[in-house]
Order: C-alpha cells, then structure tokens, then sequence
C-alpha cells in the first residue's frame, strides 16, 4: 500500500464510511457498492486536493477516477506529476 492510497483509503473509512476498522480493499468498487454518494465524493475531492496539494479539474469529475481508491491513487500520482 502507498503512502498515498493509504491516506486515501483511512479518509474513507473513518470519514465516509465512519468505521476505521473497515476493510477496503484498493479495488472495491466505492461508487457502485453505495460506499460514496454525490456528498462523499465532494468530501474526496477536497480531501485529496488538500491533502496532496492538487486541483482536481472538473475533466476530472468522471466516475472512473473515483471508481476505487486504486483509481483514485492514480489521480492523484498523475496530477501531482
């Protein structure tokens, strides 16, 4: 696990899902399993935006960039360049 898919699966579980011991695996599917709705996925945004210090553009709004925290791991490494 990456330091920041770590980062990004602990902000899921204890601030969406409010379980810390929570099993997420890094390809469960969060928005197709109703693990993120449309308010949690404004939490992630801001979350990960300040957390790594990036903008999120919105041609990066796509459900595929938030499918999984593995996806979203990769958005990040690619917007932090």
């Amino acid at each position: 696990m990456t330091d920041i898919s770590g980062k990004i699966a602990n902000f899921i579980k204890t601030e969406i899902m409010h379980d810390s011991e929570a099993e997420l695996a890094h390809d469960r599917l969060l928005l197709d399993e109703g693990i993120v709705d449309s308010l949690g996925l404004q939490q992630l945004v801001t979350f990960v935006e300040e957390e790594f210090d990036i903008m999120v553009d919105d041609e990066y709004l796509l459900p595929e960039y938030f499918e999984c925290v593995q996806a979203l791991t990769d958005l990040v490494k690619n917007l932090k360049g």
